[in-house]
Formats: structure tokens, sequence, C-alpha cells
């Protein structure tokens, strides 16, 4: 197991080799990142060692060819293609949102979280694919931007915003619920308007920023490609699906301070633009926090020795950062659950596609951090099958993976408390929660509860621990992008097949906090028996059919950075 030297001069391994390749940030012009080996090739054994300066990046990054001369770039076409694909992203984003607003289209979220994945596809590796204020200024908070170069991405989001809303001028004028532009809901204040606006921002900038260090990540592995970490459009697209469906009725959904600024503009509705950035700003600014402290625990992974664990050679605050990506994570699926499932009504008719969607963000967002499970019962799968305690037993001790597990089903009931309070203040009425429908016996409660619960635990197991999704960056290519779609479309599955028997918690957080903080307990019982029993088989079937090549298991507390580099 080698060991990644910080140093730019080489990178030292455990038998003494010291002439490896290396990976540095060189500048060829402020929009693009290049990156090169110490003698122009992939050679020796072993990830090349990553040198982690103070510098500034966009997402952007070109590999630089053998014959590559490393000049700097002169052609005016390609220096200014950033600052055009801001623009015009922005624009399209900026018309999608206002030609898709109003209660009258429930499928306007779906549009919004449509076209910001396709362009993030088209511009991701050239400007970013920031087309958002928020995400830009984040960018520029973690010193991953130049501020000049900041600056001018501002003033081309803004610029696409405000074309965004004259185009809308040459459209049928539509009024009322219907407008062109984001309106604060009805019954709701500005503040609970800002509120949503925050959180769901939260989501977005902190999925781009992952996906930018997930790129840098990516060359401190034998096979960085191109086109590592691009799959963050469909983070940042389901983000902005499942947080659309839930505060689109609050706040309009926009999240984008240059969306917002532009529409409102154009249509004299001035008085109500600081709503769409003092929430994104103060969500850009959390979420950079977060990342911060993220990062440091995923960076220090590189420079770990072999067969030594973070908990022997971290501050003891340290260990906290899984149980705090742990609460995050569901905090946002049970607040997207709490504002779009409405108890005994009816709910929002896309709340699986919201709870799902959500879900898929989350996951992309703190896989990296955490085991991403945001589930008591998925935690318990993990433990019945001896994750938290395999290794945990030869290096520190077995009830250290107890304890772990136990703090993770800690962090993610007092979130789910806390999504459900946050959901009451910005509703203005009782939250949200799922309720068992009467019609059905308590078996059949029990069992469609156990039967998902079983579905979503399994996936999170198998997707998680055999396919290495958070742990071997040298085989890390799109495999977050695959945990976390599997994870969020297996929940979005079981919400829509026996929401209306049981109430498809599966999820004992969520089937506890939310009740309890509506002052409804009927059903709780029922949403820990069927998810844990789930849970348990699920566990026992994982056991059963695992594979038995695996290499590592992912513990928060416990990194690797591959095993075997003699590929």
């Amino acid at each position: 197991m080698p060991r990644l030297d910080s140093s730019p001069e080489s990178s030292t391994y455990r038998d003494g080799s010291i002439d490896q390749p290396r990976v540095s940030r060189t500048w060829s012009n402020p929009f693009t990142l290049f990156y090169n080996s110490s003698d122009g090739r992939e050679s020796g054994r072993g990830p090349p060692s990553v040198r982690l300066v103070s510098g500034y990046s966009t997402f952007g990054i070109r590999q630089r060819s053998e014959n590559d001369t490393g000049k700097r770039c002169s052609d005016w076409l390609q220096l200014f293609s950033p600052f055009v694909i801001e623009f015009v992203g922005t624009m399209f984003i900026g018309l999608t949102i206002s030609l898709s607003l109003g209660s009258l289209n429930l499928w306007g979220p779906l549009a919004y979280g449509s076209v910001l994945l396709a362009l993030a596809f088209v511009g991701g590796q050239v400007s970013g694919a920031h087309y958002n204020p928020a995400v830009t200024l984040a960018m520029l908070f973690c010193q991953k931007m130049r501020p000049i170069t900041a600056i001018g991405y501002l003033v081309c989001q803004l610029g696409g915003g405000i074309v965004a809303g004259l185009l809308t001028l040459f459209l049928e004028d539509i009024k009322g619920d219907n407008a062109p532009y984001p309106v604060v809901g009805k019954g709701h204040s500005e503040l609970q308007a800002v509120v949503c606006e925050l959180l769901f921002t939260i989501v977005v900038v902190k999925v781009m920023l992952d996906a930018d260090e997930r790129k840098l990540l990516s060359l401190a592995a034998r096979h960085a490609l191109p086109e590592e970490g691009t799959f963050f459009g469909l983070g940042v697209g389901m983000a902005t699906i499942g947080g659309g469906i839930s505060a689109g009725p609050i706040s309009g959904a926009v999240f984008n301070p240059a969306v917002g600024t532009g529409l409102l503009l154009v249509h004299d509705h001035v008085e109500k633009i600081w709503i769409y950035w003092v929430g994104p700003v103060l969500g850009a600014v959390i979420a950079s926090g977060i990342w911060r402290v993220t990062t440091e625990w995923d960076m220090a992974m590189l420079d770990m020795p072999f067969n030594q664990t973070r908990f022997e050679i971290e501050p003891m605050w340290r260990i906290a950062v899984p149980h705090v990506m742990e609460f995050f994570g569901t905090f946002m699926v049970c607040f997207v659950i709490a504002t779009t499932r409405w108890g005994a009504g009816a709910g929002v008719p896309l709340a699986p596609l919201a709870i799902g969607s959500m879900k898929v963000a989350a996951v992309y967002s703190a896989s990296q951090s955490s085991m991403a499970h945001f589930n008591p019962a998925v935690t318990a799968a993990a433990l019945f099958c001896g994750l938290f305690t395999r290794e945990a037993r030869d290096m520190i001790g077995w009830w250290f993976g107890i304890i772990t597990a136990v703090l993770y089903v800690v962090a993610q009931l007092i979130a789910s408390f806390a999504a459900a309070g946050v959901a009451a203040f910005v509703l203005g009425a009782p939250n949200g929660y799922p309720l068992a429908n009467g019609n059905y016996s308590f078996h059949s409660h029990l069992i469609a509860e156990a039967v998902f619960s079983f579905l979503t635990a399994y996936v999170v197991l198998i997707t998680s621990d055999t396919q290495g999704a958070r742990l071997h960056f040298h085989e890390s290519k799109n495999r977050w992008y695959q945990y976390s779609l599997a994870s969020g479309f297996a929940l979005m599955a079981g919400t829509v097949a026996v929401g209306d028997v049981s109430g498809a918690a599966l999820n004992p957080a969520a089937g506890t906090g939310l009740p309890l903080v509506a002052g409804v307990a009927r059903d709780v019982p029922i949403y820990w028996m069927g998810p844990m029993l789930g849970a348990l088989l699920a566990a026992a079937a994982f056991s059963i059919a695992q594979v038995k090549s695996r290499k590592s298991v992912d513990l928060p507390f416990y990194r690797h950075v591959g095993i075997n580099y003699d590929i």
C-alpha cells in the first residue's frame, strides 16, 4: 500500500521507491487547469502524488497531451468561451424557469432540473457549468477561482438572467399565479421563502464543490480521465428537481440570484430581488464551510500511512465529520418528505420524484465523507453485516464500530426532528409525515415497509461495498454517480409502490421525527419494526451473495487509498 507524499519533489512508497510521476496545478490561462506528470507519462506503480497548493480553478480540467508544449493559449475564442457558456447557459435556465413557473404547471421543477442537467454536460469541461452566482461565489470562497474570473462569470450570469427576462416579454403576458417570474407563495412570508432558497442552494452548491474536488482527486489515481467527475450534472439536476417540487409553492424555487434578478427586474418587481440573493448567498457560504471541513477529512487520506487509521492520526473532533454528513443528508431527505407529504392529505403529486431526487443528490454529496445511509435501517443492515466492525476489530476494537453505528442513528434521528421543525416553519402549518392507510391491516403495513426497506438497504450494501463506490480512487470512474442513482431510485420506487399502503416511510428516522413533531404517533412502531425486519433480511442476503473478491470496507474512520496498484 503506497503512501502519497504531498511534496512536489517526489512520491514516497513503502518499498523506498521515490521516482514516481506527480500531479501539479499548472496555469495555462485563467480558466483552465492543466495537469502533467514529471516524466510526461504514467509510469511506475501507484498513483501520483497531488500537490494541493493554494490556487484557483474552474471545474473544467483539460488534460495536457504528451506533445503539448505548455505555452499559454492566445486563442481569443478559447479565452472567452467560458464566459459565453455561462451567459448562454444562464439565459436558458432563466427562460425555462420563467416559462414553467406557476401553480398550473406541475412539471416545472422537472423542466428546471432537466435543462440544468443538460447544460452541466455542455459546459462542465469549459466553464465549470456554474450558471449561478451562488456557485461562483462558493468557488471563490474556496479559492477555486481567481477573483477576476469570478467577476466575469457574475457579469455574464446576470446578463443571461436579464436577457431571459426580456425574452419572456415577447411571449404572451400571463398574470396572476402563473406570472413568468418567481413569487412568494400565498400564505407564506418572505422569511420562509429565504429559508427554502437557502436550504436547497446548500445542496446544489455542495454538489458542485464536491464535483470539482473529485476531478482533482481523480488526478491522484492511475486511471485519471478527463471525464472523471463530470456526472455532477446528475447530482445538481436531481437536487434542483427535488428542491423545485418541495419549495416551488413557497419561494418559486429559483436557487439562483442571476435568474431571480433578471426575471424580477424586467417585470418590475425589484422589491423582491433581495430574497433570491440573501438565501442563495447564505447557502453558498454555509456550503463552502461544510465543504472545507469535509474536504480536509477526505484529502488527508492521500497522506495517510499504510495500516494507520484516521482515528490514530487526527484530532478527535474530526471523527464527527461522517456524522455531520449523515445529519445533513438525513435532514434534507426528511425536509423534502415533510414539505411534500401531507399526512392524511393527498400530498404533492410528484412527492416520490422529489424524495428520490433529493436522496440522489444527498448521497452524491456525502458519500465521500460518510456511508451516506441517512436511514437507521440501512445503518443497522451495515452493522449486521459487520461493515462497521470488520476492520475496527483489528485496528481499534469491535466496540468502536458499534459506537460509530449508534452515533449514525443518533445523528439521523436528530436530523429528522430538526427537518420536521424547519418544515413546519416554512409551511406555516404542521409538517407532512408518512401515514399508514387505515384500510389495510397492521400486517399489510408491516410487510410493505419490510419489503421495500429490504430493497433500499440491499441496494446500498451492494453498491457501496462491492463496487467501492467511495473508497477506491484508482477505480472510482463514475462510481459515486452509480451509487447515488441506485440508492435514490430504490427509495423512489418504494415510495410509489407502497405509499398508499403503509405511507412508505421506509426509514425509522423519517417515521419517527416527522409524525411526532406533527403530533401523530400511531404508526411509529410500524416504521421501526418493518424497516428493521427488512434490514435484517438485506444483511442476510448480502452476507450470502457478497462478492468474495471485495478488497476492503469503507469505514468513516478507516480509509485506504486503494490496495493493489500492480494492475
